[in-house]
């Protein structure tokens, strides 16, 4: 069973471009509910920074209700579980053409959606942590470390996000699969740049990523992915 869901084997590999949009809205679900419902607190816009300083949180978080941060940590992790289904698409998209490159996705596909799932709810827990515990500075130190203690999800992720779309650039770019040369631009990586410049510290890559999706679903409607033999 793991071997053939690391190694693709005995799996489904009929492609289906319309389930990229699980991916695609899951990434704007977790932009709208997970990362700009954690951004906007009563004293004003979530600074991760100053989150290591004590008397800053204590002003940051002052007046925050902790059900914020439990909707942010419940929408984020299920976001990021719809967006496996996105992820595996493009899995069997390369497969035919680049069957290595095809698996290196599909342990991207891993990290980046379950960790991913952990540390939506880690990184949201820890501020409810913070307020819950009475803002002290024991509760900072609590919520420090219990950040770092988890911060190998973060990690892992974000390799994740890199094992799925370097490989899908590197693939597009050389022409290797039924896309045009010029959508290796539609990748989570140059759109995130993209998306950084209006959205600094909002949550761009989950813009970027549900670009990507809804990018890749307009063009290989258009651009047909052949069948793998």
């Amino acid at each position: 069973m793991i071997k053939s869901l690391v190694m693709g084997e005995e799996m489904n590999t009929n492609f289906n471009r319309k389930f990229l949009l699980f991916a695609a809205f899951g990434h704007l679900l977790c932009w709208l509910g997970g990362d700009l419902l954690l951004y906007f607190l009563p004293n004003g816009a979530l600074n991760v920074d100053e989150l290591f300083d004590f008397e800053k949180t204590v002003i940051m978080l002052q007046g925050a209700n902790p059900l914020q941060f439990t909707i942010s940590g419940i929408v984020g992790t299920i976001a990021m579980t719809l967006c496996i289904v996105g992820y595996f698409q493009i899995y069997l998209f390369l497969k035919p053409y680049a069957k290595k490159s095809a698996n290196v996705t599909l342990v991207g596909t891993l990290l980046t959606c379950i960790p991913g799932a952990i540390m939506h709810f880690t990184c949201t827990s820890m501020l409810w942590y913070f307020v819950k515990l009475g803002s002290t500075e024991l509760a900072h130190q609590a919520m420090l470390s219990f950040f770092f203690e988890n911060f190998a999800t973060s990690i892992m992720c974000y390799i994740g996000v890199f094992l799925v779309t370097i490989p899908l650039l590197i693939c597009v770019a050389r022409g290797k699969t039924s896309l045009p040369k010029w959508a290796w631009f539609v990748n989570t990586l140059p759109l995130t740049i993209l998306m950084g410049i209006p959205f600094a510290g909002m949550g761009a890559m989950h813009l970027g990523s549900s670009l990507m999706f809804f990018g890749l679903f307009l063009l290989l409607g258009k651009y047909k992915p052949i069948e793998e033999k």
